[in-house]
């Protein structure tokens, strides 16, 4: 694929990984026809000095928000089971908030706060509970507040239409993409496979092939906000259906009606789901904790995936968040 931006980001990941602010990335430029699919250093150093391959299986940590959750509450929302202005409290049982909407939730302006403080001293019954009993911190639609807590909510949400989260997704959002390698708890591949992430002494040491995000964790591993794990050819996949308007392989996904709504309801740097870039609503893009990140541009239907474990072995090591966004300015043709 000739495309300047893929040499521009490549020679800014080769730095980074050249610094060790990451030890390895796999990542993709692709529009509808061509893609250009890079693997560059190693997972990790020592026992972790394993090549990146197109074998490797990232923790997505927040993607999870857009490639599992906002793609299933769209398909809901498009056979009529949901409307984005259906109240949480006509889905769920108790709820301290029942007036908040589906739209509230996936624009981060429902209210809620951002997180649940001290969770490493909290069972999974004390979590889902204090998640229940919420106070809000602003009125609803007043402001911008990027909170977990409005997408664990619309896990349970899509888990009480569904049936259970986990099967969900795999039955209408990765099974039709061809996702092989994405899904939470995908005990069954080898671990060797898995990015490990942070070095949690909490936790035994090193996370590899367990979810690093600690809600997710406690939740086991199954969660609206984390916990899903992928490769960067899975999430290729993801992406075409996106680029493609919701169609992959033939076979509609999304709805023409989805992405008038991500126009809708574009609004502060966001929509459903996504963040905007620039606040455009055909430039769509999420990161994850973990290091990962999406970017799509609908109007020149080209996309471009970054996956790397910037958070290993520590998080301390915040040098990658500047650069991804630098690399995705590149992407979007801003030199």
């Amino acid at each position: 694929m000739k495309d300047e931006s893929v040499k521009l980001i490549t020679e800014r990941i080769e730095k980074a990984i050249d610094s060790r602010y990451i030890y390895g990335a796999s990542y993709a430029v692709a529009d509808e026809k061509n893609k250009s699919e890079l693997y560059l250093g190693t997972q990790g150093k020592d026992k972790y000095e394993v090549a990146i391959t197109s074998k490797m299986i990232y923790d997505l940590a927040s993607l999870t928000k857009v490639v599992g959750t906002t793609t299933r509450i769209l398909q809901l929302i498009d056979k009529g089971v949901i409307n984005p202005e259906t109240e949480v409290g006509e889905i769920l049982g108790r709820f301290k908030n029942p007036q908040l909407t589906i739209a509230s939730l996936l624009l981060h302006n429902s209210g809620l706060p951002a997180d649940i403080v001290d969770t490493r001293s909290l069972t999974k019954e004390e979590l889902t509970e204090k998640i229940r009993e919420a106070s809000l911190v602003n009125s609803p639609g007043s402001k911008i507040v990027y909170s977990d807590l409005g997408f664990i909510i619309l896990g349970w949400i899509i888990a009480q239409i569904d049936g259970e989260l986990s099967n969900s997704l795999d039955e209408h959002v990765f099974r039709p993409l061809k996702m092989k390698n994405t899904g939470y708890n995908l005990l069954k591949r080898p671990l060797a496979n898995f990015v490990p992430t942070e070095n949690d002494p909490q936790r035994g040491g090193i996370i590899q092939g367990d979810v690093h995000d600690y809600k997710a964790y406690l939740l086991g591993g199954v969660s609206g906000h984390a916990g899903i794990f992928s490769t960067l050819e899975d999430l290729g996949n993801f992406a075409s259906m996106y680029i493609n308007r919701g169609v992959f392989e033939g076979k509609k996904i999304l709805s023409a009606r989805s992405f008038n709504l991500l126009e809708q309801y574009s609004s502060g740097g966001r929509t459903l789901g996504w963040q905007t870039w620039n606040d455009d609503p055909t430039k769509l893009w999420h990161t994850g904790f973990t290091g990962t990140s999406i970017a799509l541009d609908l109007r020149n239907r080209r996309s471009f995936v970054c996956l790397t474990n910037r958070i290993y072995p520590t998080r301390k090591r915040e040098e990658w968040i500047e650069i991804r966004k630098a690399v995705t300015r590149l992407f979007y043709n801003e030199y």
